[in-house]
């Protein structure tokens, strides 16, 4: 239920409340005025009567006193009077408590009669004579009473009903005035501000609690658009430098690669210098001639794509995640890498050759991630062996940093038989700038560089190594469409 409402119902059920107290009050108040008055008129009603009784019967007889009471009450309408002889026939238990009253005096009795309720005054004549000879009893009905209490019962209900009414109207249109609107627009600012609005300043034309609850909101959507331009810039300006970081292991990379490459190029190069020679010469006739310019032509090709592979590896581009085959990428990066691999008798091994797994993944930094896995097991190896590199899929349930349930993740493996990592250097890895090469020969940025690339993709490494006993990174990566 909202505010408004509640404040209503809460305003008319204490009016309500207080109304209905005081009713009570007042009826109470009334009853207690009218009968102390009836009991008063009663008394004194009753004393006349008697004694103009008593001076009837004292001058006339019991007869003649008894027949005064009867033209009494058939002159009386509120009052029904009547003679209560008390003489020695009369046995009932009222002339017994009559016949012991002093005379005089008189006492209350209220009975249940035919049309209802009724207080009777009964006093004793007072003469010298005992026995008395008669007593007389004054009876009024409750009607009357009753009909005044059930009259201002009514009243006061209906004055309840009617200030509720009123209460309830004026506090619903100033609740809504008040209270209703103002904290509408206020919830809607929240939204908005909830949803990364800062902009449409709220202004409550009033001068209370809301309205400065108002003017607050509108100071902190200032500083939160303030701060969200700083974050902004800053975001920018981090990406900006992770960009240029990644850009520049990249192209710490090609300088590395160049260097196998610098021998791969080497052999077609001689081959094509051999066999211009040869062609320039005269020596070879027409058919040898066109065999070494194919055999020229096949050894330019391959320096070509070796170099354009290097090129696209150092051309810096944008992140565009989506599907893609990884294996594909593994063996152009295994292509690209097999020159520097073989200047230190190392074979760069496949064995996974699933061509149709699919990961969200943005090629040029997956293979980015993976040339400084592969560029990492090579340093890492002291004597020739193998590098080995796999893909498929398996069931993993991301680290709790990352969050997420069970589920199908691509698995990129690289696998050397290095000289493995020691315990205490593992929680270390990808930290920037941290290395276990010797000085010149790392940066200690590849791996960071690789870490935050997964991360940015969804995914997580693993690492598992044992000194002497090579090491196994393994790059989680979120699966594709099949």
């Amino acid at each position: 239920m909202k505010l408004v409402p509640k404040l209503t119902i809460m305003f008319i059920l204490s009016t309500s409340a207080v109304l209905a107290v005081n009713g009570y009050l007042r009826v109470r108040r009334e009853v207690g005025l009218f009968e102390s008055d009836r009991v008063r008129d009663h008394q004194l009603m009753n004393r006349v009567v008697a004694r103009a009784a008593l001076a009837v019967w004292k001058t006339d007889g019991p007869e003649r006193a008894a027949a005064m009471v009867d033209e009494l009450d058939s002159h009386s309408s509120k009052f029904e009077i009547r003679w209560f002889p008390l003489g020695g026939g009369v046995t009932s238990e009222l002339a017994t408590r009559l016949r012991q009253l002093p005379p005089g005096q008189t006492f209350t009795v209220a009975n249940r009669a035919a049309h209802g309720r009724e207080r009777c005054l009964y006093t004793t004549l007072a003469t010298d004579e005992a026995p008395s000879p008669g007593a007389i009893s004054l009876c009024e009905s409750f009607a009357a009473q009753d009909a005044y209490v059930r009259k201002t019962v009514a009243e006061t209900l209906l004055t309840t009903v009617t200030l509720a009414g009123v209460c309830a109207l004026l506090s619903g249109i100033l609740g809504i005035w008040l209270v209703g609107t103002p904290v509408a627009a206020l919830s809607e600012k929240a939204r908005r501000i909830g949803a990364g609005d800062f902009t449409s300043p709220l202004h409550l034309r009033r001068n209370d609690e809301l309205s400065a609850l108002a003017r607050e909101m509108n100071a902190m959507c200032e500083r939160l658009e303030a701060a969200a331009r700083r974050v902004e810039q800053e975001t920018s300006r981090r990406m900006a430098a992770v960009d240029q970081l990644r850009h520049a292991d990249r192209l710490t990379t090609v300088g590395k690669l160049a260097s196998g490459l610098a021998h791969e190029l080497g052999t077609p190069l001689n081959v094509i210098e051999a066999r211009a020679d040869m062609i320039a010469s005269g020596e070879t006739s027409h058919e040898e001639s066109k065999e070494y310019a194919g055999v020229i032509r096949e050894a330019s090709e391959r320096m070509t794509r070796l170099i354009r592979q290097l090129l696209d590896f150092a051309r810096p581009r944008r992140a565009t995640p989506a599907p893609h085959r990884v294996f594909r990428l593994v063996l152009k990066t295994v292509d690209m890498l097999a020159p520097l691999a073989a200047r230190k008798q190392i074979r760069l091994l496949t064995t996974e050759r699933d061509l149709e797994i699919t990961a969200y993944i943005d090629p040029d930094q997956l293979q980015q991630v993976l040339t400084n896995l592969l560029v990492n097991a090579v340093q890492a190896m002291t004597a020739p062996g193998t590098v080995e590199t796999n893909v498929g899929l398996v069931r993993a349930e991301p680290p709790a940093d990352l969050g997420g349930p069970e589920g199908e993740f691509v698995c990129l493996e690289v696998r050397d038989e290095g000289i493995g990592i020691q315990p205490a250097d593992l929680p270390h890895l990808f930290e920037p700038f941290f290395t276990t090469k010797d000085v010149g020969n790392g940066t200690g940025l590849g791996l960071a560089v690789a870490y935050g690339i997964v991360r940015d993709h969804g995914g997580w490494i693993e690492v598992r190594s044992q000194p002497g006993e090579g090491s196994v990174f393994r790059v989680f990566l979120r699966k594709g469409p099949e």
